[in-house]
């Protein structure tokens, strides 16, 4: 958490506290979720997460071809990761990463009464979820919402502990752009994935659906593009594949923890065996057992992000299908500011969910918390290529003051509608 310095706000709406995250630049994840890059598609997900030797998986949201880049993504592969050891007969298994999926891998293991280690990086556990303290509520800077509500494990595990949710209804956005009135955008959505041509690459068939369309078709398209692809995907059409199109996002009556996700996190990870403050940059899974730093096992369950599964070393090598699975996914780069305020100066949405339109696109996505946590405070979010062009060169102060431009610039807009 951080508080302005006076001599820099802003005379109007000016936070009283606010956070960056730079989950790009942090080592433990190397960027947001997994995404698909060109040629990419479903399978190597899946081939990602093969047991190998019968003593390595890979496990977490990259793995999961059903619900990649979500929480319950990464928790659901965890559970499927620590069935294969079961299946294997593993006797002591080591996890790496205490995220949902390593989580989800340990509980299983424990339920089954098979001896587990969990190895975390950090000096916490929960990985790309992480909630603190903002002023006198608490914000979660990473993951947010329980997404797929009614297909989500994780769901179920909030209900049974009591943690209190509110449905978010992402269908319906309170949009502005900056260039005047906005609508047809989840039509212009549908009728690009229907038309554009999927034997191109993503880049270049875009570009020849665009030239199709009228002037205002266009418009559309490329806002529906900022908002319902790059916006998920979080990185720039050139950098992603074809099959991104089909991977889903938000919108599926997706639920909000306004305590923050920690008390969920909290919740799964009692009574595991997880040691903090051990990274890990070699994991030894030779013929007769498992070694990861000073711990040996005969099975190892690896959950961390894909990020940092880029940069370690597998002894021996990881298999070729495994390692051309790893170069046809990446990290993609998505970065949230939380802003607070003394009051709501900004318009209100009937369902917290603002989107605002620009060109370049910067901070598409706004979600409006004021109701759920009791202050009034937003969380902006930007992706790809918009990071940098915010990002750099300027001071988390800076960041943060740019982000309460563009939502007084949304919010000028959407009373010039009126």
């Amino acid at each position: 958490m951080n508080t302005l310095h006076p001599e820099k706000e802003s005379p109007v709406h000016r936070p009283t506290a606010w956070h960056v995250t730079h989950w790009s630049r942090d080592s433990y994840c190397r960027g947001a979720y997994s995404t698909l890059l060109p040629g990419g598609t479903p399978v190597h997900r899946a081939t990602l997460g093969e047991c190998l030797g019968g003593r390595l998986v890979i496990a977490g949201e990259a793995c999961n071809p059903r619900a990649p880049a979500m929480v319950h993504g990464a928790w659901d592969d965890g559970i499927r990761a620590a069935k294969l050891a079961v299946r294997a007969g593993a006797r002591r298994v080591i996890v790496i990463g205490a995220g949902c999926a390593g989580l989800g891998a340990a509980r299983h293991l424990r339920a089954q009464g098979i001896d587990c280690v969990v190895l975390e990086a950090r000096e916490r556990i929960g990985g790309r979820t992480h909630s603190l303290q903002l002023g006198a509520v608490t914000v979660d800077v990473g993951a947010a919402w329980l997404q797929q509500f009614d297909d989500n494990a994780l769901a179920r595990e909030a209900e049974r502990f009591g943690v209190r949710l509110v449905a978010t209804d992402f269908g319906q956005p309170l949009a502005a752009a900056s260039d005047g009135p906005v609508d047809g955008i989840d039509a212009a959505w549908e009728a690009l994935r229907r038309g554009i041509d999927r034997r191109l690459p993503l880049a270049e068939g875009v570009a020849r659906y665009l030239a199709t369309l009228t002037p205002a078709e266009a418009r559309a398209t490329r806002y529906a593009i900022d908002g319902n692809l790059i916006i998920e995907a979080c990185r720039p059409l050139e950098e992603l594949s074809v099959d991104s199109l089909d991977e889903e996002g938000v919108g599926a009556n997706d639920h909000f923890l306004p305590g923050g996700y920690r008390q969920l996190i909290d919740h799964l990870a009692a009574g595991l065996d997880i040691r903090l403050e051990q990274p890990v940059a070699r994991i030894d899974w030779q013929e007769g057992g498992v070694r990861v730093n000073d711990e040996r096992g005969d099975f190892c369950i690896c959950s961390v992000p894909l990020g940092v599964l880029k940069t370690l070393q597998f002894v021996p090598a990881l298999p070729e299908p495994q390692q051309d699975a790893l170069a046809h996914l990446g990290m993609g780069t998505l970065e949230k500011v939380v802003l607070q305020f003394e009051e709501r100066w900004w318009p209100r949405s009937p369902t917290g969910y603002l989107r605002w339109y620009d060109t370049p696109a910067s901070w598409v996505e706004w979600l409006d918390l004021t109701d759920a946590v009791g202050k009034p405070t937003v969380a902006g979010l930007i992706a790809a290529d918009a990071v940098e062009r915010q990002f750099s060169g300027r001071s988390d102060e800076d960041i943060a003051l740019a982000a309460r431009d563009a939502l007084q610039a949304w919010a000028r807009a959407v009373e010039a509608m009126r």
